[in-house]
């Protein structure tokens, strides 16, 4: 039994399938929207590191100067240099004297002994890890001390810190400067 000859011309036209300009004309749709689209998206996710790598920085700042207040000592931060070779755990991190803090830095505080000096040992409180590969966090100091009321040690200069992601465009780069009243604050700067 045969259909009919409008059912098979309606069979026919279904299955025809896309003709060459809708194929085209998808293609280039598809195009604009990658050419477009993922340079932006890319700014977004490098915008969106670099913020939050800041406010990382921002809240291991914001830990010393409160465990400072908190325990009435001084606390500290520093970049570290990572010591595999030491024996005791304690001695896992050190300082290291540079200004280059993309790899982490520790937040310690001077181990006292009875008579409340330095006994050039530190518990290390906190650790920070290195940022995004390629990323760059540089410092005009290589450490920053808060004193117990809150207040940096060094009350003649207000220590400033640049980050400056990889592949930075436009204003992505942050900028955070210390008061000398311990505060942090941030601007974002071209890069």
């Amino acid at each position: 039994m045969s259909l009919p000859f409008a059912c098979r011309v309606a069979a026919i036209r279904r299955a025809r399938g896309f003709t060459l300009i809708e194929m085209l004309t998808t293609v280039a749709v598809v195009a604009v929207t990658t050419t477009v689209g993922v340079p932006a998206l890319n700014g977004f996710v490098t915008g969106n590191r670099a913020a939050g790598q800041v406010n990382t920085l921002i809240a291991a700042l914001n830990y010393a100067r409160s465990e400072a207040v908190s325990s009435a000592r001084e606390v500290s931060l520093c970049p570290y240099l990572e010591n595999t070779a030491a024996s005791a755990p304690a001695d896992r991190y050190r300082c290291s004297s540079t200004t280059t803090w993309s790899q982490g830095w520790i937040v310690f505080r001077n181990v006292l002994d009875e008579a409340g000096n330095a006994t050039g040992s530190r518990e290390v409180l906190r650790v920070f890890g290195p940022l995004a590969s390629g990323d760059a966090l540089t410092a005009t100091v290589s450490t920053v001390t808060y004193l117990p009321t809150g207040f940096l040690a060094d009350g003649g200069s207000s220590p400033q810190f640049s980050l400056v992601p990889q592949a930075c465009a436009a204003s992505q780069r942050r900028n955070v400067s210390l008061s000398l009243q311990g505060q942090a604050h941030v601007d974002s700067a071209h890069c």
